[in-house]
């Protein structure tokens, strides 16, 4: 029975471990769009500490995008972005 406990508690440890890093790995960025280009996948968003520029690997993801739209993008750590506008 201990055994199982303690195996058990590993396992969530781990898990919870996996998850942490997973939450750590990535950045999230809220401000208002400034400028889009559809063409490229530029956007820039204007945050608390000043214009960001950003480039999406997939242009279609700002194509509904327009300057004064307010944004949080999530960047992961291998470079993949989703973009959320707020409401």
């Amino acid at each position: 029975m201990a055994k199982r406990i303690g195996l058990a508690v590993m396992s969530f440890v781990f898990v919870l471990g996996l998850a942490l890093n997973a939450l750590a790995a990535r950045e999230v960025v809220e401000g208002a769009v400034e400028k889009v280009n559809a063409m490229t996948g530029q956007i820039v968003v204007k945050t608390q500490a000043g214009p960001r520029e950003f480039n999406t690997r997939t242009p279609e993801k700002v194509k509904d995008l327009k300057p004064g739209d307010k944004v949080s993008l999530t960047i992961a750590e291998d470079g993949t972005m989703t973009i959320e506008k707020a409401k």
